[in-house]
């Protein structure tokens, strides 16, 4: 019988490396799959959250392993910088994965399991154009999906300007939302109301703002803001990230 042995590696080839670049493939793949097949309505959200991009995450978990495995059996051949140049790309491109998806993960951990945020919890904003945020008026329907009674964000408050108009606040706060990089749906000055939408760039996940600016019989004005996610049952943080953004730079005008 012939005696046959399976070398790992030899003096011309890495066997690791070609298949850490396979798994880095893989993975790349599945997760551009994920993105485009939400986007282009082929795939439900679930399926591609929690199947593609799950998996798609798996493999570069796999391909990190094998990439380093592979930067090891690189110095026992004689091709070894082409061997180490693609463990190395292959090892960057995985580790942004992880990284990414990891710090998404540590997001959806430290914020509240919330969607809908707003600067008054009992006087609602309506929204003009994506009516499928405004639910009947039900106190506790309304409390329950601005954070429930605890109020995560119960520091978050209408924001009172002294010493400018109606006009000039309207203008500055449509000014400062479409710097924000938002696309404005919806502005009318008789009624105060700016209402945008802000699209992810990934996955192309629309929240909802809308802000109200009302004058008082002191002829100050008073701004309130909401912000609603359209899908999911976390915003990661980005509505009250956004609001807080919005109200900081409104102060400064």
């Amino acid at each position: 019988m012939a005696n046959f042995k399976f070398n790992r590696f030899n003096e011309d080839r890495n066997f690791f490396v070609i298949l850490s670049a396979i798994i880095t493939l893989i993975s790349l793949l599945m997760l551009l799959v994920a993105v485009c097949g939400y986007r282009y309505e082929f795939f439900s959200i679930k399926f591609s959250l929690l199947v593609l991009t799950k998996y798609g995450v798996y493999a570069s978990i796999l391909g990190t392993a094998l990439s380093l495995v592979a930067f090891g059996y690189s110095f026992k051949i004689s091709s070894r910088y082409y061997s180490i140049i693609i463990s190395i790309l292959s090892f960057a491109i995985n580790v942004t994965i992880i990284t990414f998806f990891y710090n998404n993960i540590l997001a959806l951990k430290s914020n509240p399991m919330i969607n809908d945020v707003s600067t008054s919890y009992y006087d609602i904003i309506e929204y003009k154009i994506y009516k499928n945020h405004n639910l009947p008026s039900d106190e506790h329907k309304l409390l329950q999906k601005f954070g429930g009674f605890k109020m995560p964000n119960y520091d978050l408050s209408t924001l009172l300007i002294n010493n400018k108009t109606k006009d000039q606040v309207f203008k500055e706060s449509l000014k400062i939302t479409i710097s924000m990089g938002l696309d404005v749906t919806y502005n009318n000055l008789e009624e105060g109301i700016i209402e945008a939408v802000d699209t992810s760039f990934w996955y192309g996940f629309e929240d909802d703002m809308i802000i109200r600016i009302e004058q008082l019989i002191s002829d100050d004005i008073i701004v309130d803001v909401r912000s609603a996610s359209r899908v999911g049952r976390s915003d990661f943080g980005k509505n009250v990230t956004r609001i807080r953004d919005f109200l900081e730079k409104l102060k400064n005008i």
